[in-house]
């Protein structure tokens, strides 16, 4: 069944801003009335739709909101990447993205008893991170730290932008510009033998008193994660942004695959939907025309978050919601299925 559109929002594209041979800045302009409230570390969702089939996907904001900034994305060009390439190769000043959305939870904390913000980034893992950085050394008065990965500094995205904050902040800000072609080891590729050299000349206290905020590929977060874990960092003090919307490489099976009834609860209306693996609940809304929030599909972004009210959710893939949100009823409906009985959820 078709999805219902209607509750898609225009932006028009006022400004595009070239950053490096193969990354520009897309500056957003909403539309219709629309007022879009978002947070530094956020992600907007565009709706690309070419009459056959839907596909969603999510850029990173670069723009810091509390500074006054314009609404902007950064894209770089993704090898192999449809809509990446079809964003800076089509897409010109003045035309018109549909949106389902903002959404993203890799953003900096209300309150904090941390002493130190940490911010690892590598490629254009900068453009939440350019956001989240901006905005810290103008709200807080912590000391914040970089450490940024590419292959060259023509490559690096926000070069110069980094360097004047350096400058205007340094005695609170510091940045390890890092380059894979880089003659020296100590400034080449981060791997876990180089951040074990990094952290103790980087942290100003303890790993306990730092928050981290991490964005690359997979693997250079996997080993990030993997070496502060090790070394003592608390889990809680590490937040992941992921890019990639592949959908895990295996795909569990619930303990349950029997059909069940999902009561949904959304914009003040509700929805049945019978759920059975292999489709999921947010796949058996979408089949029935409901319109639900999602983006990634694959257990990664967030955007598909509700509460289950009442009866048991299992989730086959779950990198977003801790321990603690999950114990609330927090779930990602692109992964979640019914088990033991019928259940009531809410956005």
């Amino acid at each position: 069944m078709a999805q219902d559109n209607s509750l898609l929002k225009k932006v028009v594209v006022a400004n595009i801003i070239a950053e490096t041979k193969d990354t520009s800045t897309f500056e957003l302009q909403p539309l219709d009335g629309w007022q879009p409230d978002y947070e530094a570390g956020q992600f907007i969702t565009l709706v690309f739709n070419n009459g056959l089939h839907e596909d969603r996907r999510s850029y990173s904001f670069s723009s810091a909101p509390l500074l006054g900034e314009p609404m902007r994305i950064t894209v770089k060009r993704v090898e192999n990447g449809e809509y990446s390439r079809y964003m800076l190769d089509h897409i010109q000043k003045g035309d018109i993205l549909l949106t389902s959305g903002i959404s993203g939870r890799f953003t900096l904390p209300a309150e904090t008893q941390v002493k130190q913000l940490f911010f690892i980034a590598a490629g254009s893992g900068i453009t939440p991170v350019f956001s989240l950085l901006k905005t810290a050394l103008q709200t807080t008065l912590l000391p914040v730290t970089l450490i940024y990965s590419n292959r060259t500094i023509g490559d690096t995205i926000f070069f110069n932008r980094l360097v004047a904050l350096k400058e205007a902040y340094g005695d609170r800000l510091h940045i390890e510009f890092l380059y894979s072609t880089h003659a020296d080891i100590k400034q080449k590729r981060l791997s876990n033998w180089l951040l074990l050299q990094l952290l103790p000349l980087l942290v100003k206290s303890s790993l306990r008193d730092c928050l981290f905020y991490i964005c690359g590929p997979f693997d250079y977060m996997q080993m990030i994660t993997i070496t502060l874990l090790t070394e003592g960092t608390p889990k809680e003090n590490i937040r992941k942004e992921n890019f990639s919307t592949l959908p895990p490489v295996i795909k569990n099976k619930p303990p349950d695959t029997d059909a069940h009834n999902v009561e949904i609860h959304i914009n003040h209306q509700s929805y049945n939907v019978a759920v059975q693996y292999p489709h999921s609940i947010l796949a058996a809304a979408k089949a029935k025309g409901i319109v639900l929030p999602y983006s990634c599909e694959a257990g990664r972004c967030g955007s598909c978050a509700a509460t289950c009210t009442e009866g048991k959710v299992w989730m086959a893939y779950n990198e977003v919601l801790v321990d603690e949100e999950t114990e609330q009823g927090r779930i990602l409906t692109c992964q979640g299925y019914p088990v033991s009985g019928d259940v009531k959820i809410s956005f």
